[in-house]
């Protein structure tokens, strides 16, 4: 991991000092700050590498060192002179288990307090007493176009390349679809639909015939709107789990719940 204090500069001359630990020096990264976030056009601005840090520890304080001397100036866009945000890698309390454990489950703040729970969410919701803040806030959001999704593809540090359990499990060879138990391992479930006369290759007559029964996954929302007006649509399935006593989708069950339940 390397340790670095960074400077963005913007074209116009204004500028942003930063702290930075990445395994990856060249990963472009040039802050999450409220100026940075809010220039639309990122080709403007440039990073320059100020000092390295052999520890977190000596980052944070040269991250003050660097802020008491910049803060103030007129191109100088930090908020603050003190040193902010978390600490990341094996430098952050929460990568540890026991810290973790502390604040999972049953020890959430959720869990342990519900009635506060119910002061923050609905009608309570900062979005919904304040408009005019959500619509600033949405306005401004730094992913509204989905630019660091995009930056986080390009880097192959998005959740959905490091941490999604289908991904990994298949680079593992744990996946529960791997040796042999796909439903469709060695075309079995296309033959099984084809002797059924269900199969969508099998052409437009039954394709015409799954329309009027209004079956047929082209139907669209007028289909969609009958079936969630007879509480048949999947969507309104719900499943409890037997671990957490959560009540969710069926979708949710499957992929937070049950055996995959962190109350388990």
């Amino acid at each position: 991991m390397k340790h670095f204090i960074y400077k963005t500069i913007h074209k116009n001359g204004k500028y942003y000092i930063g702290r930075h630990s990445t395994a990856n020096i060249n990963d472009d990264y040039i802050g999450s700050g409220k100026w940075v976030s809010q220039i639309k056009n990122k080709e403007n601005l440039s990073r320059e590498i100020l000092e390295y840090a052999e520890s977190f520890q000596r980052l944070i304080e040269l991250e003050d060192t660097y802020l008491d001397e910049h803060f103030g100036k007129p191109n100088c866009m930090n908020l603050s002179n003190k040193s902010t945000g978390w600490a990341v890698g094996e430098a952050n309390p929460m990568k540890r288990e026991e810290v973790k454990n502390k604040f999972k489950g049953k020890n959430h703040w959720t869990s342990k307090n519900p009635d506060l729970l119910n002061k923050v969410k609905g009608e309570n919701h900062w979005m919904s007493r304040n408009p005019e803040r959500k619509e600033d806030f949405i306005k401004n959001n730094p992913n509204l176009d989905g630019r660091n999704a995009k930056l986080a593809y390009q880097r192959g540090t998005h959740n959905t390349l490091t941490k999604n359990p289908s991904t990994m499990n298949a680079k593992n060879g744990t996946h529960h679809w791997q040796n042999g138990n796909s439903p469709n391992y060695q075309g079995k479930l296309n033959k099984k639909l084809v002797e059924e006369g269900k199969h969508n290759f099998l052409g437009p007559e039954l394709n015409k015939q799954r329309v009027e029964q209004g079956t047929h996954n082209f139907v669209g929302s007028a289909s969609n709107i009958k079936m969630l007006a007879e509480g048949k649509h999947p969507s309104q399935r719900k499943l409890t789990c037997t671990h957490c006593n959560k009540t969710t989708s069926a979708g949710m069950y499957a992929r937070w719940h049950g055996d995959n339940c962190k109350d388990k």
